[in-house]
Parts: structure tokens; C-alpha cells; sequence
């Protein structure tokens, strides 16, 4: 009996032994692999795969950082009756930046054979205004390189592409000239117009102007079009500023004239895009009047500065409407031609006649124009040579402007 009872127990072993497998291949290891996953899942790793043959466990996937790759392997390695017998978990290559105001922190892994500082060198080279920071870069032996991807990187590499393509930067240019000289900031394209402009406006403080091949180009980044604009604002005397930037319209700020205006609008026209300029110009009546002129008559300074000094006391006076000089004005300009004199043949002059404030008229103009010929004929016959004198009609002035005058229907008579 008792041997019939142990011969039907083998007879029925081999089939307990394939129940078993199907119970637990079936009902068991889905749960396993399953809660396996789980913990693979909890500790952020992605892409995770957990192969479990029997009760030995193979995972891989995608850890985000080396902390949270090793508290997987650790869980997985004391996880109920599994053996944990292969880990493939890696740790992908991976640059973030983050900028603030001029600094630019970079995060991430990369594997053992990269150089961070050559990272640092290439992202320095298209940004210089930018001071770099990756001390959160960091390396680990499971670290891996995206298919395709080696070192060195370049800008057209998988992990630096999108980096590069979000910091290029809009181009801007800022000039100045004040009681210190010329001054130039701003970012370029580099298209040598830095260098154009160190040599057209020499000499030129340009330590805080950079180009780079990272900055794209604009309409004002052109230099057949900003050049002639830059040589004409510049070439007149004090201080000025011109700024152009990207989505907003120049700006243009100093001494001006009606004449010059025009010139420096035509010239914008193909810098600006069409967009409207913001002009904070102040007007004066000609380029006589800008401060800041260099006298062209060769006399002593003394002489110079005390016969225009004179000369700024002597406005002459007219009736409105009328260009005749009065007994009154023809005495002044009698008291002023020994002065005119004495300066000698070299003394260069401009004679010109004042409009009304906001007057442009031809008419207008005409009158002004007579005025100046009528004191010029009067100091010709006071003996005055007439070889260096310009007679002009002055430009408008807008009132309260600081170039405007106190009286009207006056002629100014200007040391040139």
C-alpha cells in the first residue's frame, strides 16, 4: 500500500512541477515584474524595462541623476525573493542652462571623457558678454552619449544645438559722444562692421561693443546703409547719441539744424525698417550756431573769442516786414566795422537773417535773406572786404528751443 501510495506521488511530481511554473509564470511573476517596474517608475527612471527570469531580475532605463540610479539599484537589490543579476540603468547625457541677467549657469551629466571647459570656451566665444558658470555640471562613469553623439562637442551637436539656438542674441548699437570723447556699446553680428566703425570714427572707445557670430543680423547691422548715416551725425560738432535696437525704432539726440535733420532722415530711411524714428533733437539756426564749432577765420584766440563775443551783443534790428536798416542800426553797425577791421583780411564771417519763430516760408525766407545783404552792403561801405562773408537766410527755430532767439526780424553777424 504504501509503496503504491509513493509510486502514484512520482508518477504525479513532474506534473506539480509544471503546475507550479504555470501558477507561478501565469499568477506570480506578472505581479513581480509588475511591482518591479513600480519601484524602477517611483525612482524617476524612464524608459524602464524589468526582465525577470524565475527569480533573477535584469532592469534598464534612463536615471535623470546618479542619486535617484543608485536608490533604484539599492530597492530592486533587497526586493522580496528576486536577484537582482544585471542593472543596465544609465544616466543620458544631458546640458540645461538657465540665464540671468549676464550670467549663464549650465546643469547636467555628461560622460567622463567630456571637457566641460571646452563647452565653456565655445558657448564664451559666441556669447562674451556672458560669464559662465558649470560648476552643476557633473560626470559618472553610467553616463552615456546619445547615439551618434562624441566628444568634443560643437555647436551643431545633438546636446548643444537647442542651447545655442536660445541664446542667440538680438543685435543693438549705442553711440555716444560727451566731454570724454566717443564712446561705443552694443552687440554685432561679425561682419567687420565693428572694425569699420573703429576705423571710421577713430579715435573710438570701443571696449563695450562686441560682435560675435551668435548675433543675428538686422537692417542697422548693414554697413553700406549705417556707415554714411554714422560718418554725416558724427561729422557735426557736440554732443550727440544715436542708438538703434532691434523692434524699436533709432534714437537720435543733440545739436541740429532743419537741413541736417532732412539729410540724417534720408539716410536712416533704409536702416530703419520703416520704423518711426524717436528724434530728441534741439535746433539752432545753422551749423554756425551748433556748439562745439571750430572757427576756420585764422586769428589769435584772443582776438577770435573777444570779436565774437562783440558780435553776439550786435543783433541788428529790423521793422517787421521791412529789410531797410534804421538810422539806429546803421549807427551800430558803424560803432561795429573798426572791430570787423582790426581783426584783418583773414577774418572769416557769416552774415545771416533770423526767420519768426516757426516761419518757413518763401516769402518769409526772401525777407531774411535781403535783411543780411542790406547789413552786408552797409559794412562794404564802411570799407569791410567782402572776399570771406556768406550772406544766408537762417533756418526756423521752434520757440522755447535753446537755439531760438530772444527778438525777432534781427540779423546775427557770426564769426566763421
Amino acid at each position: 500500500m504504501r509503496f503504491s501510495i509513493c509510486l502514484i506521488a512520482l508518477a504525479l511530481l513532474p506534473m506539480m512541477i509544471i503546475a507550479h511554473g504555470w501558477f507561478y509564470a501565469e499568477k506570480q511573476q506578472p505581479g513581480l515584474q509588475a511591482a518591479a517596474l513600480e519601484v524602477l517608475q517611483t525612482h524617476g527612471i524612464k524608459a524602464a524595462v524589468a526582465d525577470l527570469r524565475y527569480l533573477d531580475l535584469r532592469i534598464a532605463g534612463n536615471a535623470p541623476d546618479a542619486t535617484s540610479l543608485e536608490a533604484a539599484e539599492q530597492a530592486l537589490a533587497v526586493f522580496g525573493p528576486l536577484r537582482l543579476t544585471r542593472s543596465d540603468l544609465v544616466i543620458p547625457a544631458a546640458l540645461h542652462t538657465q540665464l540671468q541677467g549676464a550670467t549663464l549657469t549650465i546643469s547636467g551629466w555628461l560622460p567622463k571623457d567630456a571637457r566641460i571647459q571646452h563647452v565653456t570656451q565655445l558657448l564664451n566665444k559666441l556669447r562674451p558678454d556672458l560669464t559662465i558658470q558649470t560648476e552643476e555640471v557633473k560626470s559618472h562613469p553610467r553616463v552615456f552619449w546619445p547615439e551618434g553623439e562624441k566628444a568634443p562637442l560643437t555647436v551643431e551637436s545633438r546636446l548643444l544645438a537647442p542651447l545655442v539656438g536660445n541664446l542667440r542674441v538680438t543685435p543693438w548699437l549705442d553711440l555716444r559722444r560727451d566731454a570724454q570723447g566717443l564712446h561705443a556699446a552694443g552687440g554685432l553680428p561679425a561682419t567687420g562692421l565693428r572694425g569699420q566703425l573703429m576705423k571710421l570714427l577713430e579715435p573710438l572707445q570701443a571696449e563695450q561693443l562686441l560682435e560675435s557670430t551668435h548675433t543675428m543680423p538686422a537692417t542697422f547691422t548693414q554697413d553700406q546703409d549705417v556707415i554714411p548715416l554714422l560718418e554725416a551725425f558724427f561729422a557735426e560738432p557736440g554732443p550727440r547719441h544715436i542708438r538703434f535696437e532691434e523692434g524699436d525704432g533709432p534714437l537720435l539726440e543733440g545739436s541740429a539744424t532743419r537741413q541736417l535733420e532732412a539729410q540724417w532722415l534720408a539716410l536712416l530711411r533704409p536702416v530703419t525698417g520703416g520704423k518711426r524714428v524717436r528724434s530728441h533733437l534741439t535746433f539752432y539756426p545753422s551749423v554756425f550756431h551748433l556748439p562745439g564749432r571750430k572757427l576756420i577765420s585764422p586769428l589769435p584766440a584772443k582776438v577770435a573769442s573777444e570779436l565774437a563775443e562783440t558780435l553776439q551783443e550786435t543783433p541788428i534790428s529790423f521793422s517787421t516786414g521791412s529789410a531797410t536798416l534804421s538810422a539806429t542800426e546803421q549807427a551800430r553797425l558803424a560803432a561795429l566795422t573798426p572791430a570787423l577791421l582790426a581783426a584783418g583780411p583773414a577774418v572769416k564771417l557769416v552774415i545771416g537773417g533770423h526767420l519768426d519763430p516757426g516761419s518757413a516760408s518763401a516769402r518769409d525766407q526772401s525777407l531774411a535773406l535781403a535783411r543780411a545783404r542790406q547789413v552786408l552792403s552797409f559794412l562794404v561801405e564802411q570799407g569791410l572786404p567782402t572776399s570771406d562773408v556768406l550772406t544766408v537766410a537762417f533756418d526756423s527755430v521752434p520757440p522755447g528751443s535753446p537755439g531760438a532767439l530772444a527778438a525777432p526780424h534781427t540779423v546775427e553777424i557770426l564769426l566763421r
